[in-house]
């Protein structure tokens, strides 16, 4: 009992602190765009109280987790020869059904955020044909600042987002092959690249910083954190980085996503929950994981003996 207590405890401490501060940064956040802007020009008051306070609590939950992921413990295994510590093995636990359950869900929210993109980039490219065929008529006719195209490649961004979280999610399920899990994490990482260049173009002519800076945080912590997931995956991990980079994205995801959900940018919110969703099954598997490896059916843990080494093998299933 001891035992299932303490293994429990090891997988919720990091979620549950992040999801804490998650909800304090969205209460804030909440509380800001209601109260730290100007009525008639909607710019941002200067020092406002919610300003401040949500820029501590975002600072704080930084510095938290750094020294968190300095003292968490990891287990000290004899590394194969020729490559580094096996953490690629980490994911790949079929004993747990939660982490690969939760990604699987974020894979669909990813591909639903597809068609609002789509039809977005769409009607932006409709309405960008219209005014320049009336700009060759009326040269004073002025052009949109899109013309559709970053957005239609966001929705296909998101529809790679997809396919990547799927096959993490299902390398989730049973043991995978080696490295395989590492091109399905780069995939969503390489969608974030477009998402936060339409994010930033839409916002850009913005002058108020605040009104999209937790939308930009939010999409380049994605980014980190699917790209030092690739790293794991493919035996070339750093974990402490990844586990501090996965809480990161779970705590800016949650005020990022009152803004969206404020502005009705439903792809926003759909890619919002879907990469929040993700850090948070990477948070309860990572860390149970990192002290107490996978022992994976069919693939026997290195020994040291003396001075001769049993090589680790994998077998794909």
């Amino acid at each position: 009992m001891d035992s299932i207590v303490k293994r429990l405890a090891e997988r919720t401490s990091w979620l549950l602190f992040a999801v804490a501060a998650g909800f304090v940064s969205a209460a804030l956040r909440r509380w800001q765009l209601s109260t730290a802007f100007e009525d008639v020009t909607g710019l941002a008051i200067p020092g406002a109280q919610a300003s401040v306070i949500l820029a501590c609590v975002l600072v704080m939950s930084a510095a938290w987790f750094i020294l968190s992921a300095i003292h968490q413990p990891m287990a000290k295994r004899p590394p194969v020869e020729g490559q580094a510590e096996r953490w690629d093995l980490v994911f790949l636990d079929a004993g747990d059904p939660v982490y690969p359950i939760l990604v699987i869900l974020a894979a669909f929210l990813a591909l639903a955020a597809t068609p609002f993109f789509l039809k977005l980039g769409i009607d932006q490219w409709r309405v960008y044909q219209e005014l320049l065929a009336a700009k060759a008529e009326n040269p004073s006719v002025q052009l949109p600042s899109s013309n559709g195209a970053l957005t239609i490649a966001t929705a296909v961004g998101a529809l790679l987002s997809f396919l990547g979280l799927l096959q993490m999610g299902r390398d989730g399920f049973r043991p995978g092959r080696r490295g395989k899990g590492g091109f399905s994490a780069v995939l969503p990482g390489i969608a974030g690249c477009v998402w936060l260049m339409e994010s930033f173009r839409g916002h850009a002519a913005n002058p108020v910083q605040w009104d999209y800076a937790p939308l930009l945080l939010a999409i380049v912590c994605g980014m980190l954190f699917y790209m030092d997931f690739a790293g794991m995956s493919a035996g070339a991990g750093r974990p402490r980085r990844l586990l501090w980079v996965s809480a990161m994205t779970l705590v800016m995801s949650a005020p990022a996503l009152v803004s969206a959900l404020a502005d009705m940018s439903l792809g926003d919110v759909l890619l919002l929950c879907a990469q929040g969703l993700t850090a948070a099954a990477a948070l309860w598997r990572l860390p149970p994981n990192l002290e107490h490896p996978p022992k994976i059916k069919g693939t026997p843990i290195p020994r040291q003996t003396g001075a001769a080494t049993i090589q680790e093998e994998t077998t794909d299933e």
